[in-house]
């Protein structure tokens, strides 16, 4: 049952805090636990879940140590291996769960971020169904999609539960960046990702041209697309005849066409559907929407 992994995350995620915080997250009662998106630990300022879209406080102050001791966890007391996460502000966390950092930027050479100031824990599920009532291939093949929605949306569970999908009927690729796809460890995917290939860890510039040359991806699917060298990769898929399956930052259509690296994916018709994630009533809700060709579509 879906509710039951949901509360596995939850405590999966609940576990990387210290004792004083995971406390108090565990005075959410079983319905909020189910809802829970993510645990904000901020210095000198109330902890708090969010759940359901909404700020819940947990009645505590968290204290610089026990901010240093939850990147001690999320790191398993090994930051020097995640340094190359940590520099961008974030690291993942072997069961999936994203860390964002706050503090002092690096400075010079150093990739370590001084003077923590706030962690955000996201708790990462695995929700199975999603996108049921989308198809997204016709007798051509399958048809490239962007999936399209604000930070905490959902678009990196409805992406892997995609991959999944399509992983039964056509060879699916996956560019693991970030490591919140699959979230293998050692190999191993700790969500259900199917019969796909996964690679994990680089950056797209250097992990989508093996794709390409090793595995013969039919679908290749990456996570948040954000820079022109992203795009770039993007396109080089696209001119191969490999359909793709990407996330990106927006609330609508028109997001898309205000931003400059994007330009290069509209010119050449990359994409040809969007699924638009917003929220109705309380909960998610999704749309698709058939982009049309010509010189505006993306």
């Amino acid at each position: 049952m879906p509710d039951l992994d949901f509360l596995k995350s939850f405590h999966t995620a609940a576990q990387l805090l210290p004792e004083r915080l995971w406390r108090a997250a565990y005075t959410l009662d079983e319905g909020q636990r189910r809802q829970c998106e993510e645990f904000r630990v901020r210095l000198g300022r109330p902890f708090a879940a969010t759940v359901a879209g909404r700020q819940v406080r947990l009645g505590i102050v968290p204290e610089k140590e026990e901010l240093d001791a939850l990147l001690a966890k999320a790191t398993e007391s090994s930051v020097h291996t995640y340094l190359d996460q940590l520099w961008q502000g974030y690291l993942t966390t072997r069961q999936g769960h994203r860390i964002g950092i706050c503090g002092q930027a690096p400075q010079g050479d150093s990739r370590l971020l001084r003077g923590l100031s706030s962690v955000n824990v996201r708790i990462a599920r695995q929700v199975s169904g999603l996108g049921e009532e989308f198809r997204l291939w016709d007798d051509t093949g399958f048809r490239s999609t962007l999936i399209l929605a604000p930070p905490g949306s959902g678009k990196t569970t409805l992406l892997r539960e995609l991959c999944r999908r399509l992983s039964q009927r056509f060879r699916v690729a996956v560019a693991d960046e970030r490591y919140e796809i699959a979230a293998c460890a050692g190999g191993e995917p700790r969500f259900s990702i199917g019969q796909c290939d996964v690679l994990s860890g680089g950056n797209k510039r250097e992990t989508v041209p093996m794709l390409l040359r090793s595995m013969s991806p039919e679908i290749l699917a990456v996570d948040e697309i954000t820079q022109v060298e992203d795009c770039d990769c993007l396109l080089e898929c696209a001119g191969c005849g490999c359909g793709l399956l990407a996330t990106a930052h927006g609330r609508e259509l028109s997001d898309l066409y205000r931003r400059p690296a994007y330009r290069k994916l509209a010119e050449n018709r990359v994409f040809s559907q969007v699924i638009l994630i917003g929220q109705a009533g309380g909960r998610r809700d999704y749309r698709i929407m058939q982009l049309p060709q010509g010189e505006a579509a993306l």
